[in-house]
């Protein structure tokens, strides 16, 4: 009960202060996942924000990528080179329009020269049912609905009066507590929730200095079809045409041949992405 209190004041104070400031609210999600159907055992475990500024729009990213990009920022103002980090397995950045309901996926890791924009009007048909669930403390009720290729079961809860939820889902009369798909490859559950101001919101511009390709996803989907048959063909052109460095002919050859193979190996063990139509 105290923690429904908190978010019920969390809430209010959001509406008094809105009209003075741009105030948005995260939830926090945590997202497990099965990237390889060979090695159901391994999970990934992710904390996934949904930073929602009502009425107008919301964005959807990896927490951890917010750390890492936000440390990159950070350190390059000083004139220092700071790397990535090598843990993040969810890359991408979901953007939703409430105005136009137009969703925008943003993707920057599938080449070292452009950062993709994916954009799609999602149309979700939703079978809301009768079941009710208590999940953390929110009263939900369940819906279904097909999706990428996956049939998914949700707990929605209209305590938050938004429409909204993780990754591309949207359009329930509430937030989406928890959903996951019939196979539970995929989960997102909600583990907390708080006012954010503007300056915590993340920027997705840290890496400025790629080229934006807009595509709508049918286009995009067929570039990453072939992306998926030949994952170092970017490199490998980039190494023929003499933009890396190396001692020798030879040199090239043996690294070519391992980025090949490494790029292979990965995409190998990533063959239940969440959009599973995508590659099927």
């Amino acid at each position: 009960m105290m923690k429904k209190k908190q978010i019920l004041f969390i809430l209010i104070m959001f509406y008094v202060c809105s009209s003075i400031k741009a105030q948005y609210i995260r939830f926090m999600y945590e997202y497990r996942s099965v990237p390889d159907t060979l090695q159901k055992d391994s999970i990934i475990k992710e904390v996934m924000f949904l930073d929602v500024l009502p009425n107008k729009k919301s964005i959807f990213y990896n927490g951890k990528r917010f750390i890492s990009d936000s440390t990159m920022k950070a350190d390059a103002k000083k004139g220092v080179i700071t790397m990535p980090d090598k843990t993040i397995s969810t890359y991408y950045i979901i953007k939703k329009n409430y105005a136009d309901s137009k969703t925008t996926m943003v993707i920057d890791d599938l080449s070292t020269i452009l950062k993709f924009l994916v954009d799609e009007n999602v149309k979700l048909d939703w079978k809301i049912l009768t079941d009710k669930q208590l999940i953390n403390g929110y009263d939900c009720q369940k819906a279904t609905v097909a999706f990428g290729g996956r049939f998914w079961y949700a707990w929605f809860t209209n305590y938050f009066p938004f429409n909204d939820g993780p990754y591309k889902f949207q359009g329930l009369p509430g937030l989406i507590v928890k959903i996951e798909d019939a196979q539970r490859y995929h989960i997102f559950q909600l583990k907390g929730v708080k006012k954010i101001n503007q300056d915590s919101l993340y920027e997705d511009n840290v890496q400025s200095n790629k080229n934006i390709k807009r595509l709508s996803k049918d286009k995009f989907i067929a570039f990453y079809r072939t992306y998926r048959k030949d994952p170092a063909r970017e490199f490998r052109q980039k190494a023929m045409n003499g933009m890396i460095y190396y001692e020798s002919a030879e040199k090239r050859r043996e690294h070519i041949i391992m980025v090949q193979k490494l790029r292979e190996e990965k995409i190998l063990h990533d063959n239940n992405i969440i959009e599973i139509n995508w590659i099927k």
